[in-house]
């Protein structure tokens, strides 16, 4: 199995940032678990889908044997791969302090993301597993976006976890991450 981390806006590089590598190194010890793939993505203050996208399914792969574990920005980037043609049914996707708009921000605006209306349906359809993590308090994406969107992608293969005290946007590690990952590892 292989797990795939797309990082928030600004992320770079990913190796010495948030709780990326922590969660690298404590994944690769499962048994399941045959690579972690912790790269830094072309256009890092940017993200642009446009260029994250075919970054993804091209450069790295994604096959029905990838979870990917989308932060922030990175976590929009992870919901229009769920919904794109050109990427096969995924084995899980983690969504961590995920957003459904620009939240009025010109930076996310211009990341390409918020351009259109997210196909809900599809969405739910691409992935055996998605898993939504939010912040009760977090302090630049508000829960009510992740709450959304728990709303519209209700169904059998979309579960929403909302994290109380201390973790905000997610900048440090939080063990509950590791016991979804065992989840979608188990099925």
């Amino acid at each position: 199995m292989r797990i795939v981390l797309i990082p928030g806006m600004g992320c770079s590089p990913v190796a010495r940032v948030n709780w990326y590598s922590w969660f690298a190194n404590e994944v690769l010890k499962k048994q399941n678990v045959d690579e972690c793939v912790l790269r830094d993505f072309p256009d890092p203050n940017g993200c642009k889908e446009s260029i994250w996208i075919p970054f993804l399914r091209d450069e790295i792969g994604l096959d029905e044997n990838t979870i990917v574990v989308g932060h922030s920005s990175g976590a929009a980037c992870a919901m229009r791969l769920l919904e794109n043609d050109e990427v096969c049914k995924l084995k899980g996707v983690l969504l961590v302090a995920a957003a459904y708009t620009d939240l009025g921000d010109e930076y996310e605006r211009r990341s390409e993301y918020f351009s259109r209306p997210w196909n809900w349906e599809k969405m739910k359809k691409g992935a055996e597993k998605i898993h939504c993590f939010h912040g009760v308090d977090d302090h630049l994406i508000p829960v009510k976006e992740a709450r959304y969107i728990a709303v519209k992608m209700k169904g059998p293969t979309f579960k929403y976890s909302e994290i109380k005290g201390g973790v905000s946007h997610f900048f440090e590690p939080w063990d509950e991450i590791l016991d979804v990952i065992d989840d979608m590892l188990c099925s």
